[in-house]
């Protein structure tokens, strides 16, 4: 369970890493994947830290890369079957707390959605085509290559949930990379900077319909 978050004048960090390693001193709980809504039923919540590589961006914040299974990353021949792979974590929100405005930047191979309590808050990209080739990851973000943040606000109190629904696109390395924070939207630093700043309120992409898998991958 995730510790309580209390009244802070400094923003609550949040951040992506393994079930198999220790919390480098975030709020939430290890990242722990879904094998029954994922591609790959391996019957194990387990994660591992992997490496970036000279591949993928690295790691933002004090975050780790975390994956199922340790030879995702692309230091590894594994070769990942394409499908989702869904990953969560959780924390607890004190009462004082709901109104914080969270900032979230992630890295994803080959793309991810991202959910606070089942309400989307992160489209991910789309389907591979003419505008998305998917060479290395996807093209346009969210993807492997350039850290992509986003606000969110729908923060409830008790225990809240993040699910991050990585899209394996075009085969061979999966992986996801988180880092953020809770602060009070007062505060100048809950803001992102605005060259990656794409905001969303919860629920609202929701209104769009979108699901989990609004797409079909190739």
């Amino acid at each position: 369970m995730g510790g309580i978050v209390s009244a802070h004048a400094s923003p609550i960090l949040l951040g992506s890493y393994g079930s198999s390693a220790p919390n480098p001193g975030f709020a939430n709980t290890a990242t722990i994947y879904d094998p029954l809504d994922s591609t790959v039923n391996n019957g194990s919540n387990a994660t591992f830290n992997i490496s970036a590589g000279s591949t993928w961006h690295a790691p933002t914040g004090n975050s780790s890369y975390v994956s199922y299974n340790a030879l995702t990353g692309p230091t590894s021949n594994f070769v990942t079957p394409n499908g989702t792979y869904v990953y969560t974590t959780t924390f607890n929100v004190s009462p004082t707390d709901v109104a914080d405005l969270g900032t979230l930047t992630v890295l994803a191979d080959d793309t991810v959605s991202v959910f606070l309590n089942n309400s989307l808050i992160l489209q991910s990209a789309g389907p591979m085509g003419p505008n998305n080739s998917y060479a290395k990851c996807s093209d346009v973000g969210p993807n492997c290559i350039t850290p992509f943040t986003f606000t969110f606000t729908g923060l409830t109190e008790g225990l809240n949930e993040l699910t991050f629904d990585v899209k394996q696109v075009n085969g061979v390395n999966e992986g996801l990379d988180f880092s953020g924070s809770l602060a009070d939207p007062s505060d100048p630093s809950a803001v992102p900077e605005p060259f990656t700043l794409a905001l969303f309120g919860t629920g609202m992409l929701g209104l769009l319909g979108l699901s989990r898998r609004y797409f079909a991958v190739s």
